[in-house]
């Protein structure tokens, strides 16, 4: 079996299932080749939690892990979802593994910015803090000025007339798959090699 925390990486990225896994390995990825931004790739682990009611479980795990002692960064993306508080959510988790004993993993009271202790630990609330949604939401939010966009919602919007109910929480994953699928007819619904079409 892997090791969790792989000898030499110190940054870790915690984020929620498969789909963000792949979109953050693609995002951080393309940043590092495309940008004169100093991103540590070869540093960086991306582990996934698999559902925001099992990062306890992830953060009990990491810090029993073999070379957590190495780890300088711990970044987790949770989304804000829907009528939650994700940052609170994510400070009680932290707080219950820290009342289970050493190491202790510092909080951070804000989203984005890391904490200033010997493990620099940050939150990112996607879409953001202040707004309901989920990754999805965001990407289609960059994806807004994209030709195919309006037929997306307008698909949506039809089948809200014909009274097709989709509940929030669905209708984020739909829309970007959805719009993906249109850009990309012919490839099926793979998101990861959908995905390699985006960068």
């Amino acid at each position: 079996m892997a090791e969790l925390i792989p000898e030499g990486k110190t940054r870790l990225l915690v984020v929620e299932g498969q789909d963000d896994e792949v979109f953050f390995d693609k995002f951080v990825n393309h940043l590092a080749a495309s940008s004169d931004i100093q991103l540590q790739v070869p540093e960086l682990v991306i582990i996934q939690y698999r559902g925001r009611t099992l990062l306890t479980k992830l953060l009990r795990e990491i810090k029993k892990a073999q070379n957590f002692e190495e780890v300088t960064h711990l970044g987790i993306v949770r989304d804000s979802d829907f009528n939650t508080d994700a940052l609170r959510s994510v400070q009680d988790r932290i707080k219950t593994v820290n009342r289970e004993g050493p190491p202790k993993i510092d909080v951070p009271d804000h989203p984005i910015v890391p904490t200033i202790g010997e493990i620099k630990v940050s939150v990112l609330i996607v879409p953001s803090a202040d707004r309901e949604g989920m990754l999805d939401d965001l990407v289609m939010d960059a994806l807004a000025v994209d030709p195919i966009a309006p037929c997306v919602h307008n698909y949506f919007d039809c089948l809200a007339e014909k009274q097709v109910a989709i509940v929030p929480e669905k209708r984020s994953k739909a829309t970007i798959r959805v719009f993906l699928i249109g850009k990309n007819v012919g490839l099926g619904t793979d998101v990861s090699r959908i995905t390699d079409r985006l960068f």
